[in-house]
């Protein structure tokens, strides 16, 4: 349970360095305030099947949905509380740590592969402060 755990964060944390909040709040929303697709894809502008997508591969991740829920619900303040790292700048993306230049479809390969250090290192410090305030 803990790999999937990891998995978990490690995906919301790639999210939420590329910027792409709509999908960490669609996700929270579904999982632990109990809305409805229709209504988050509603919100946001995005089709109940692209939020039924985004869910499915957090629970995909837990192998269940109460654990899924269970580690949203723990992680969103701290998910929400990092920076992104790419920057929307017109029709372009780019890496504010390294400068690079990105198309939207590169954006979070180019987080895994050139920032796993970063990516690593946030979940670690999630990890630790989840298991601090359950001690």
């Amino acid at each position: 349970m803990e790999n999937s755990i990891v998995s978990i964060i490690k995906y919301l944390v790639i999210k939420r360095l590329a910027g792409d909040t709509i999908t960490i709040l669609a996700v929270k929303e579904y999982l632990v305030d109990g809305a409805s697709p229709s209504t988050i894809g509603y919100k946001y502008h995005v089709s109940k099947f692209r939020i039924r997508g985004y869910v499915q591969r957090v629970v995909d991740k837990a192998h269940s949905h109460a654990i899924a829920a269970a580690v949203v619900r723990a992680t969103f303040p701290y998910i929400m509380g990092i920076d992104p790292i790419i920057l929307k700048i017109g029709g372009k993306y780019v890496c504010i740590l390294c400068d690079t230049q990105l198309r939207q479809g590169q954006v979070e390969h180019h987080i895994r592969r050139k920032h796993k250090d970063i990516v690593n290192n946030i979940t670690s410090q999630i990890i630790i402060k989840l298991r601090r305030s359950h001690e």
